[in-house]
């Protein structure tokens, strides 16, 4: 009986140190994403605009920058972010640019693909409309 419980205890010891050293091999999981992403927004009332200038630093404490080119002058916004699972989400407000957007707050939801890179649409909050889609990836630290 007590070859059978040291067995036991033995087993149970290993089992419990190796499913800690397990590593999980997605890279969706695995990455990250705080940092520098750059790309591009279309807007979908204006596709003669073709594809414009697209940033986001993502800073881990929730906030984030949002940098474009629009009527080729740039615009910074400032605003937050969540990732749940794949699925990004960000809300943020112009605070330089064309006077015009000065003040206007949009949002994005994007998902993270396996590939690394961020997909979806964003858009303007009411009372404006407006929206299009953006295309970023993630420069390497």
């Amino acid at each position: 009986m007590r070859s059978f419980l040291k067995i036991l205890a033995a087993t149970t010891f290993m089992v419990i140190m190796f499913s800690g050293c397990t590593k999980d091999n997605d890279p969706q999981t695995n990455a990250t994403i705080e940092g520098l992403w750059i790309g591009t927004y279309t807007v979908d009332g204006y596709p003669n605009l073709g594809q414009q200038y697209f940033s986001f630093i993502i800073k881990p404490d929730g906030t984030m920058i949002n940098d474009t080119k629009a009527e080729n002058k740039q615009h910074i916004a400032l605003g937050t972010w969540t990732l749940t699972g794949n699925a990004f989400s960000s809300s943020f407000k112009c605070i330089y640019g064309l006077p015009v957007n000065i003040g206007i707050t949009e949002t994005s939801t994007a998902t993270l693909d396996k590939a690394g890179k961020l997909t979806g649409t964003w858009s303007n909050i009411a009372p404006l409309s407006g929206g299009g889609t953006i295309t970023l990836t993630k420069v390497p630290e």
